[in-house]
């Protein structure tokens, strides 16, 4: 069932709106702060370094309630269940699910194993959805251009704000009320809402709209295709992952086949140092060793739900979207060893059809002052390349000889990722990510995600790689 706004439902009387508050934080608390903050600025620069500080900021640290809805329909008493980071019942968003029940009851009776996320599915199959009141949606004015986004988050505000100061701003979206308030003043948007609907209209006015898509994993590809189907002239660009389920990879490819303008949002492709490897070694058979460094999050992320697919659809999809991007050829066989911890410490190793192998481990455990810290090395024939975390690389050719590049600030691609888009979007450059690359990365991390909850240690995949 579809997420809406409260105020557009139609029942007969509401009986209580009840809210409890609850602990919400998705990561640890942050140790050793000064060094952390010394290495960032080190690393990631100053600019970089005050917006994360700012996003981690008072402001964006929402307080969330278990929120219990009661309403009365003819003869009877209907509750619903969800988590609100409002307490004014006018901008709350749930899900259209009522469960039946006799009376009316206190929120601190219910236990804390209900589920009270309304993105999620409910185990309860006894459920009624309401009737919709015929909502119309605000007059819009025509507009040539300008960019729609949606999902409001550290990543929209850290990565993409900045990197689109220039350009118009129309409508941003997102299901949180303060947040969305907030990144339209800050942001100088013209418009915003707490449904991507919401912002269908003026889409719809827009000669050739540029939309941004930075929501729950589980959303990207179903607004991608609501967002063609309102406006075909749309430049459509899907953060990673752009798919999560077999159906979003059918659809997303269903759209390139219509003609949609569709950018993905993977940046370790536009890393300087990434281009080269790719632009010398692409016909050669390759091993790649990548170990990864993953940040802690607690056991609430939403990355953990169970509609999100998985913190491999989350994070591992860089470093296979990666290989991808290196090796000409498709992936043929996939195997996938966890370690028993819950932490989903996990080692993968594919085989391309035309031999290189590639072996990918990533875990949480290790130091966290760094964040996400990637080691890879690729090796050819007769050459090899080391890479440190992107501050460092040793390439050694096939004469022995070795160089060797250092640098302070760390660049994993976003800044140069977002400048093409605003090109592309501009018709300056083309478009780079083709629909073969959606069906090799989007398969292979789809196909991962389910070995590793299903306990598949192996499969062959050269069957699913023809699209």
């Amino acid at each position: 069932m579809a997420i809406i706004r409260y105020t557009n439902l139609e029942f007969d009387k509401e009986v209580s709106v009840q809210q409890r508050l609850i602990d919400t934080k998705e990561r640890p608390e942050v140790t050793h702060k000064v060094r952390k903050l010394l290495f960032f600025l080190k690393r990631e620069g100053v600019f970089k370094t005050v917006n994360k500080i700012k996003s981690k900021g008072d402001t964006f640290q929402l307080q969330k309630w278990e929120t219990l809805v009661t309403v009365e329909k003819g003869d009877d008493l209907y509750v619903n269940f969800s988590t609100q980071t409002t307490k004014d019942p006018a901008s709350f968003v749930l899900k259209n699910e009522f469960f039946k029940t006799e009376e009316s009851f206190d929120i601190q009776e219910i236990s804390e194993d209900q589920n009270f996320n309304q993105f999620i599915d409910s185990e309860t199959p006894e459920v009624m959805a309401l009737s919709l009141k015929e909502t119309s949606q605000k007059e819009a004015t025509s507009e040539k251009e300008g960019v729609f986004i949606y999902g409001l988050g550290d990543y929209s505000r850290v990565y993409i704000a900045p990197n689109i100061k220039s350009e118009k701003k129309l409508f941003c979206v997102d299901y949180n009320q303060p947040l969305t308030s907030h990144y339209k003043e800050t942001f100088g948007y013209k418009n915003s809402g707490l449904l991507p609907k919401e912002s269908y209209t003026a889409l719809q006015n827009t000669e050739r709209p540029l939309a941004i898509i930075a929501t729950y994993h589980s959303d990207h590809t179903q607004i991608a295709k609501e967002i063609f189907e309102t406006n075909p002239n749309a430049f459509i660009f899907i953060e990673k992952p752009p798919c999560v389920t077999k159906d979003d990879i059918k659809n997303l490819l269903a759209l390139y086949e219509k003609g949609a303008q569709i950018e993905i949002g993977y940046n370790r492709r536009y890393i300087p140092l990434n281009k080269k490897i790719r632009d010398v070694f692409l016909k050669e058979q390759k091993v790649i060793t990548i170990s990864v460094k993953e940040i802690l999050i607690n056991d609430s992320h939403w990355y953990f739900w169970p509609n999100q697919g998985t913190r491999i659809t989350g994070n591992l999809t860089h470093w296979i979207d990666l290989a991808i991007f290196w090796i000409d050829g498709a992936p043929v066989e996939i195997n996938v060893l966890p370690s028993p911890s819950t932490d989903e410490t996990i080692a993968v190793s594919i085989l391309f059809s035309e031999g290189s192998l590639v072996n990918i481990t990533v875990s949480d455990k290790g130091n966290s002052l760094r964040g996400v810290q990637e080691r890879i090395e690729v090796r050819t024939k007769a050459e090899t390349v080391s890479i440190e975390d992107y501050t460092t690389y040793k390439w050694t050719n096939e004469s022995g000889a070795k160089s060797q590049n250092s640098k302070l600030i760390r660049d994993k691609g976003h800044d140069a990722m977002y400048k093409h888009l605003v090109k592309a979007y501009h018709n300056k450059e083309e478009i780079n990510y083709t629909k073969q690359d959606v069906l090799k990365t989007a398969t292979v991390t789809y196909l991962v995600s389910k070995m590793y909850r299903e306990g598949i240690r192996s499969l062959k995949i050269a069957e699913q790689m023809q699209s």
